[in-house]
């Protein structure tokens, strides 16, 4: 598989009253078309600022991005990126809230319509398309914020905690749903967490970021080699412990708790 997106020696310093805050140092890697990646580390390590970079809502201080060997200025049509609220706008039913991205693209055409139906039923949330977000539980208006970001059919979905605001349970079944949805249409992803299960169980590489400024401490390639392979079922393998402790030491929890009593 070809490289879609190319981070690029980024690093990102916040000017503040008493000096610079460097929040991300030189942080490179690539992901491939089709691959899911998941970024984890710290809180506060800069794992949303790495993700605002991407998607062009943020200048990074140094460094640059790529889509395809071309350097990307700005928010980019290829990039949609969902938030761990699902920020549908409950004046609008579903349908007009999933067609909200054409609508301000101006790109309401018959095929791009025809585009969001199909998205409706693949999803099955089609019977709902004219109930409002109220009317609806918390999971499947994450599915309706998922399909008004692949409406515009960008060719990379950064995550940011998007599953963060359901329940347990809700989230369990909604991160099995949408990782085969996701792998069936062949969507690359980049995905911030800090669930480490959830990160093991959804993606193909999980990238490890040290505390701020963040940088690449460890890079894993995730490989279950499981006939049926979901989030659900990763998590039942014998190996889905180890890849824990592999991760869950590299980040060193343990070792900054101790420091810290």
């Amino acid at each position: 598989m070809k490289n879609i997106l190319e981070v690029k020696n980024i690093s990102k310093i916040y000017q503040a009253p008493n000096g610079e805050v460097p929040a991300l140092n030189n942080v490179n890697f690539k992901v491939k078309q089709g691959e899911f990646v998941s970024i984890v580390g710290p809180s506060g390590c800069g794992k949303s600022t790495l993700l605002s970079i991407i998607s062009g809502l943020e200048n990074p201080t140094y460094g640059k991005i790529y889509i395809e060997n071309e350097e990307i200025n700005g928010v980019s049509s290829h990039i949609g990126y969902m938030l761990q609220n699902h920020n549908l706008l409950e004046w609008r039913d579903i349908w007009s809230n999933v067609t909200l991205g054409l609508e301000v693209q101006k790109k309401l055409t018959k095929e791009n319509l025809d585009y969001v139906e199909e998205l409706l039923k693949f999803y099955e949330i089609d019977e709902f398309k004219h109930n409002y977000p109220n009317q609806l539980s918390g999971g499947m208006c994450q599915r309706a914020a998922l399909i008004r970001t692949l409406a515009v059919k960008p060719k990379i979905l950064l995550l940011d905690e998007a599953f963060s605001a359901l329940d347990y349970q809700t989230r369990i079944s909604i991160v099995d749903y949408v990782y085969k949805k996701i792998k069936e249409q062949f969507i690359t992803c980049l995905m911030v967490t800090h669930d480490i299960p959830e990160s093991i169980s959804m993606s193909d590489r999980v990238i490890v970021l040290s505390n701020k400024p963040g940088t690449i401490k460890k890079e894993f390639d995730i490989n279950f080699e499981i006939e049926d392979d979901s989030p659900l079922a990763r998590r039942n393998h014998p190996k889905f412990s180890g890849y824990f402790n592999l991760i869950w030491k590299e980040l060193g929890i343990n070792e900054k708790n101790q420091s810290d009593d």
